[in-house]
This record gives structure tokens, sequence and C-alpha cells, in this order.
């Protein structure tokens, strides 16, 4: 008598690693131009994970040093959830919370150090098909649905457009380009193969140069910074050469478009709207922030609370235009504190396992994961990338992989008696 196929299914011991496997594949292809396309690879990587629960019959989990404070930071997220002036909005932007899951799959599923690998060379490829678009894009202004960007994105004076890529905002492609370029320099740093350190270093800096032509100032900032303290951390025998190629790239790309700073221009004149505009924006979450410091006003709330606080007619936004201060707004002093909780950990984690590893393969993993939590802490001072999904979703990408890489190093050395 033949078996169902719903038995065959359950008796298919490869299928769930599988189904992870190309799930991540589709992820890391669409993740750089479409939100919906990684989305749908998260949810059959979610099928894989959920299909090993059932044929091993228990819960499969990893223990990680982000357990905890994830843990206090979603419980406290839903504590303001139940007390939160709109249930039905707050229940709503609690549900996009699930995009965390992107980095426990990592932990609990990735156990192939070149599977690792070759999901970042799939970002890295693509991404730099996209970057190529976005710099023609920079000068063009086209865009393939409207045919053009909006002119909001022309920048004043010039020819020039502030590029988006495939995504409708230039912060959000700035973000996600940063990251991907700052993986590409670990990689380079520490690959032994001609050829492929001078494909991972080119590739950086046309990604570079693709946040670059978003006139992104927090992308740009965090970018830079985030840059120097890769040349630091590196060996010293690999500090002068990387020192020559940074300084000789950014004379390079300065002659080539003089204007890619234009928008800090802004900051000589304290009448510019847009600076102002930002700070009555810190300003106005603080007061709301002060005036509901336990539980916060609830998830996805901000924008009823600011327009009811603003002390000025200005437009209306939906978020404080700083992670932390939109969490502490929206969550309270103990969301607050728990996000914090997560961050701290995350560069704890990082800088000892950093100094501890020699292991070339698994080294620029950890310092990608490193400098990845250090450009979002800069860059979210000035921006809220935590809550944008396609951004959220690359950054825990990125550290979910170098924690898995991390893990599997340790239980590998554990089985040899190392």
């Amino acid at each position: 008598m033949s078996k169902r196929p719903s038995t065959l299914i359950m008796q298919n011991q490869a299928l769930p690693q599988n189904l992870f496997k190309f799930g991540f594949i589709l992820f890391v292809f669409f993740s750089p131009f479409s939100v919906a396309g990684s989305q749908i690879g998260l949810a059959i990587a979610i099928l894989g994970w959920l299909l090993k629960f059932t044929q091993q019959k228990k819960i499969l989990w990893e223990r990680s040093f982000w357990d905890r404070p994830i843990l206090y930071y979603l419980g406290a997220s839903l504590v303001s959830v139940f007390f939160s002036y709109n249930f039905r909005i707050s229940i709503y932007a609690f549900s996009n919370e699930w995009l965390l899951l992107v980095f426990f799959l990592l932990v609990n599923n990735l156990d192939d150090l070149k599977f690792s690998r070759k999901l970042l060379d799939i970002l890295i490829i693509v991404s730099l098909v996209v970057a190529f678009y976005a710099i023609y894009q920079h000068y063009t202004g086209f865009d393939p649905l409207s045919q053009s960007l909006p002119e909001e994105y022309h920048l004043q004076g010039t020819i020039k457009w502030r590029s988006t890529g495939n995504f409708s905002v230039p912060l959000t492609y700035g973000f996600h380009t940063m990251i991907v370029s700052l993986v590409c320099f670990c990689l380079a740093s520490f690959e032994e193969q001609k050829n492929k350190r001078i494909f991972y270093y080119t590739a950086s800096l046309i990604l570079v140069t693709a946040n670059f032509f978003t006139y992104t100032r927090s992308t740009q900032l965090a970018q830079i910074f985030a840059l120097v303290i890769i040349v630091l951390l590196n060996p010293k025998k690999n500090r002068l050469s990387q020192i020559t190629l940074l300084l000789g790239y950014f004379i390079l790309i300065f002659l080539i478009d003089p204007e890619i700073f234009i928008r800090y221009e802004q900051f000589k004149k304290p009448e510019d709207f847009q600076q102002i505009e930002r700070l009555l924006i810190w300003g106005t979450s603080l007061r709301i922030f002060l005036a509901h410091p336990i539980l916060g006003v609830g998830l996805g709330n901000f924008a009823h609370f600011y327009q009811e606080y603003l002390q000025e007619p200005a437009r209306i936004f939906g978020h404080a235009h700083n992670d932390f201060l939109n969490v502490a707004v929206n969550a309270g002093i103990i969301g607050f504190f728990a996000f914090l909780w997560i961050w701290i950990v995350a560069v704890k984690f990082f800088k000892e396992k950093y100094q501890k590893y020699k292991d070339r393969k698994i080294k620029p993993l950890i310092l990608a994961g490193l400098v990845s939590v250090l450009a979002f802490l800069l860059a979210s001072q000035f921006q809220c990338y935590y809550t944008d999904a396609e951004d959220n979703m690359i950054l825990f990408f990125i550290i979910g992989l170098a924690v898995a890489a991390e893990i599997h190093s340790t239980k590998t050395k554990a089985k040899k008696g190392i």
C-alpha cells in the first residue's frame, strides 16, 4: 500500500533543511530590490523550520546572547500595545516584529559555512546590479515605473537626483547598500585569493558610491565611520593599503562628483528648514515621551500624538527620526532600556568573538556583524531604520549569519576536542 504524500513529506529528513536553504536563497536574491520577494523567501525558510519541529517532535532552539534582551523588548512592546491609545493600530504595528525571526532562523538552522558564503555572494552580486542602476539613476532620474523619480529627489541647482535603487525612498536604499558594502569590505580584508579580494574591494566601493548617491547623510556618515572601524580592527599589514585605497577613492569620487556632500552645506545656515524640522521632530518626540514615560503611547500611535504635541504648524511624521527615541515614545522607558540592551550585548558579543578568533573564514563574518551593528547605531540617531522592513531584514540577516557561523565553529571545535 502506497504512503500518503503527507506521510512521505514527514519522513523526508532532508526536506526541512532544503526548504530553509531555498528560502534564504530567495531572500538574498530579492533583498536588494523586492521586500515582497525576500519575505516570501523567509516564509519558506520558516516552513522548513516548523517542519523540522514536527519531524523531531520537539522545539529545537539554539541559545543565543539575544534571547533575553529580545524577549524583554517584545514583552515591553506588547504591554504598551494593551495600554495603547489605539489597540488595533498597535497590534498591527507589533506584528511587524516577526522580522526578528530572520536572526533566529539563521542561528537555529545554518550550520554550513560554505552555504553562508554562497548566500553572501548572491547578495553581493544582485546588490551590484542594483547599484549600477542606482548610479545611472543618479545622473538621469530614471524610474521604471513612473519614468522619473519624484521631483523632491531632484538636487536643486544640479541635473542630478538622489538615487533610490528599486526602493521607494533614498534612505531605505542607502542603508541597505551601506550594510552590503561593509560586508564586502570585511570579506576582502581576510580574503587570501587575490582575484576574490579584488572583487570584494571593487564591489564594496561601487556599493559605497551607490550609497553616497542617495545623499542620505545618516548612512553616508555611518558608512565612513564603519569603514574607519574596519581599518583600525584589521591586521596592521592591511592598514596602509586600505587607507590608501579609501583615500584614493574619496578623492576620486569627489573629483567626479563634487556635489556629493552638498546636503551638508545646509548646516551652514541655522535658519535652514530641514535642520529646524529635525530638531522640531526630536523636541516634540521628547515631550510625548515625558508625558507618557512608563508604557509609552503604544506602537503605531506616534503620528496621532505628534500632531497633538506639536507647538507650531508643521508636517506630520510617523516616527521620531531616531530609533531609540522612537522606541521610548512607543514603548516607554522599559521598552527603551530593553531595546538599548539588545544593541549593547550585540556589540559586546562581536567585540569579544573578534578578539578571540584567528580563523580567517569566521573572522570576517564576525567583523561584518560588529560593524553592521555600529553603523546602525550611528545612522539610527538621525532616522528610524529599525522600523523599515527592508533595512531591518538585511541588518538581522548579517548579524544572524555571523552568530550562526560562530556557533557552528564552536561546535565543530568541541567535537574535535580543540
